[in-house]
């Protein structure tokens, strides 16, 4: 069975960053305003308002405040007595922790997504009947029943330029991340000068705290001539056009948007086992531990055979088509908002 379709959709989050679960409730938001035609908005913290897509109308909360800060309460359950939303959509931790104290003031259905492994947790979950992960990993030891819908973006334009940058003549290797600890590019830069393959290039697109570091480790390897640090660049799905492969070296993940962004350019991806690369790379590409000899051993396989490394990634190239785009993703969420509570 199913009920009505809503006709008013509010998205919460209480972030302090912008990352995944933002860039997640934006383009999921933007979709909804646009093809479901129905009016949404988004709660959330000041500092997101210049991020809003246009069509979808912002409420400035602060939520900065501790989960139990009586304003908080009070500002977030007046907002959804006027508005009076037909859904409620909470994403992450707090958001959801939140909505459970709320829960008999509130109007309306309630919808939560679990963004990573730990939050919300089960003992907060279980309050909700219409449960969203955007991966199996993360409800893996839960207890509860959830919808998972991975996380899905826009389809990029095909066949573009190179991206400047990018040497000709050379065969291109990309890491696409934040330079800092967790991303492991520390081991990815060991594992590169165990190889260092002739005629090839590893492009590290990205900036962060750690950059000064890892330049430095790059130089004391002598990686000069193989290693290019690009920094931020606007230019990631012509990188990803433009590269053989792309490598995820990190120590810890939650669902990462780059290994979608690379799976809908047609750039096969290599991986430590993080969030739920498992769920959608081949098991052939993803390293056994984070470690330097493993991260090379997949960088030496790569290499040597491209021919069947497209060959593994053409089945995960359409599964990305078919449900990695925003379209997909969001249509599975639609769905959940319209699913009898149990």
């Amino acid at each position: 069975m199913t009920e009505q379709p809503p006709h008013t959709v509010c998205h919460l989050f209480m972030s302090s960053e912008f990352g995944g679960l933002e860039k997640h409730v934006m383009e999921l938001a933007a979709w909804q305003a646009e093809y479901q035609g129905v009016r949404v908005a988004i709660i959330a913290h000041p500092r997101y308002q210049s991020q809003c897509p246009g069509g979808v109308q912002f409420i400035p909360l602060d939520t900065d405040r501790s989960r139990r800060h009586p304003m908080l309460l009070v500002g977030l359950a007046g907002v959804c007595r006027r508005r009076e939303f037909d859904v409620l959509h909470g994403h992450g931790g707090k958001a959801a922790s939140v909505m459970a104290m709320l829960r008999r003031w509130i109007p309306g259905r309630m919808v939560i997504t679990r963004h990573n492994i730990a939050h919300p947790k089960d003992r907060i979950a279980t309050y909700f009947s219409r449960r969203i992960a955007v991966s199996r990993k993360a409800v893996a030891s839960s207890g509860l029943k959830w919808n998972v819908i991975p996380n899905g973006t826009h389809t990029p334009d095909a066949r573009l330029a190179r991206p400047k940058g990018c040497e000709p003549g050379v065969r291109v290797v990309l890491a696409v991340a934040r330079l800092v600890p967790a991303k492991g590019l520390d081991v990815l830069l060991r594992a590169w000068s165990q190889l260092q393959p002739e005629n090839t290039r590893l492009y590290l697109v990205g900036d962060g705290p750690d950059r000064q570091k890892l330049e430095s480790l790059a130089q004391d390897l002598e990686l000069a001539d193989s290693v290019r640090f690009v920094g931020y660049s606007s230019e990631v799905d012509a990188w990803m056009q433009a590269a053989e492969f792309m490598v995820v070296s990190s120590r810890k993940e939650g669902a990462p948007y780059t290994v979608v962004e690379a799976l809908l350019n047609r750039c096969p991806v290599v991986s430590t086992d993080v969030g739920s690369n498992r769920e959608m790379l081949p098991q052939a590409y993803i390293a056994e531990d984070v470690s330097v000899d493993c991260i090379a051993a997949l960088l030496d396989q790569s290499l040597s055979d491209p021919e069947a490394l497209q060959q593994a990634y053409a089945p995960v190239f359409q599964y990305a088509q078919d449900q990695l785009t925003v379209s997909a993703m969001a249509r599975a969420t639609w769905s959940v908002y319209q699913a009898s509570a149990e």
